[in-house]
């Protein structure tokens, strides 16, 4: 069987690492795939490793913007599949507007079919682009042999407005990087303002990651005399950075400090420095965020919607991250419960060893191996 891949919308963060790590951890002969081909832009095939059953191609519309991809998927890619006798393509990116069939998709995007969430985007050249995701990737959804997701929450979501033929679950897997042993867990008495608890939240400043609303209910916190300080890391988009400027102008005793976009080689030890993790998003696929705080080692304080509770578990601390009561009430509680904190850490760490990467390779070949 000879597999190939459209990586053309494939550029940088989680679409990327996957694609990555499905190269380095893959055994796709194991699958009796015997080889793979994989189209995308020149600066991604040079982030890719080389094996012996690996064949990387471009084309000059791949190293252009996103609508020339686009162009290449509607013109040319087809051409070239049939030319290549491959007998099924993948398209983990999502959208495929291209003629060849039969093909596989993946989604690992949850904005373009949660209405409620892109609307809170201001800007409508960002609405309009999720808008436009939701069409093209129900259609790419609606003609593909097969979908895989990454969780049972964004299966039940999708499939409930399309018709999809056959599905499956592959999780995606952590960085052993990130992975350390349980911190042991203090009573909030312990700390001091000199030794204050730190609490991170990794994530983009975002229209559905509600930074602002995390910080006012820690500024709250603060003034009742909790020893407690918050770390914000991650790029930012300025409509939403807005928000968040102006909580910080309230921050008189400057306990909250915004560090901004960092190197992935160092957040490793960015979470290892915290004493909590805290998590305010309210659209999320599969929150790779949240499983590398898992697998650091943290206690976990998170938003209650989306996939979550799914990835976490039932027993543990969640609030609404659209409600600033909510996040202060069950952050005192989080702070407050040592016993709970403790039963959390060890929960969500053990859970966290469960998503590895070699499991989502040999699981994503199993599963497109059916179609040959």
């Amino acid at each position: 069987m000879i597999l190939a891949i459209d990586a053309s919308n494939i550029r940088s963060g989680g679409g990327l690492t996957h694609l990555k790590q499905l190269i380095i951890e893959g055994e796709p002969k194991q699958a009796e795939i015997d080889q793979v081909i994989i189209w995308s832009s020149q600066a991604t095939l040079e982030q890719l490793p080389d094996k012996p059953w690996l064949l990387k191609k471009t084309h000059n519309l791949l190293n252009k913007t996103f609508i020339h991809t686009f162009i290449f998927q509607l013109l040319y890619i087809t051409n070239f599949l049939k030319k290549d006798e491959v007998d099924l393509l993948f398209v983990p990116g999502g959208t495929f507007l291209g003629l060849f069939k039969p093909y596989v998709t993946m989604s690992q995007n949850m904005l373009p079919f949660e209405i409620d969430e892109l609307k809170r985007f201001p800007s409508f050249k960002s609405r309009l682009k999720f808008y436009l995701l939701n069409f093209t990737q129900k259609y790419t959804f609606k003609n593909a042999l097969g979908v895989i997701f990454l969780t049972r929450y964004a299966k039940k979501i999708i499939k409930s407005s399309i018709d999809i033929n056959n599905s499956t679950i592959v999780s995606h897997g952590i960085n052993l990087n990130f992975i350390n042993e349980p911190k042991v867990q203090k009573d909030i008495k312990s700390y001091s303002y000199e030794n204050p608890y730190k609490l991170l939240y990794v994530s983009t400043v975002t229209v559905y990651k509600h930074q602002w609303n995390i910080a006012k209910a820690v500024i709250r916190l603060r003034d009742e005399g909790y020893p407690i300080t918050l770390e914000l890391v991650g790029g930012k988009t300025k409509e939403s950075f807005v928000k968040l400027e102006e909580v910080l102008a309230q921050d008189i005793n400057n306990i909250i400090t915004y560090r901004g976009l960092i190197p992935y080689e160092e957040l490793a030890s960015i979470y290892k420095n915290a004493d909590g993790f805290i998590f305010g998003s309210s659209c999320e696929n599969q929150p790779i965020i949240l499983l590398e705080a898992m697998s650091a080692g943290l206690p976990i304080i998170s938003s209650n919607m989306g996939p979550m509770p799914e990835v976490l578990g039932d027993e543990q601390f969640y609030f609404n991250p659209l409600d600033v009561d909510s996040i202060y009430t069950n952050l005192k509680l989080f702070l407050d419960n040592i016993e709970k904190r403790e039963f959390n850490v060890k929960e969500t760490y053990h859970k966290a060893l469960k998503y590895t990467w070699k499991d989502c390779a040999d699981n994503t070949f199993k599963f497109l191996s059916n179609f040959k």
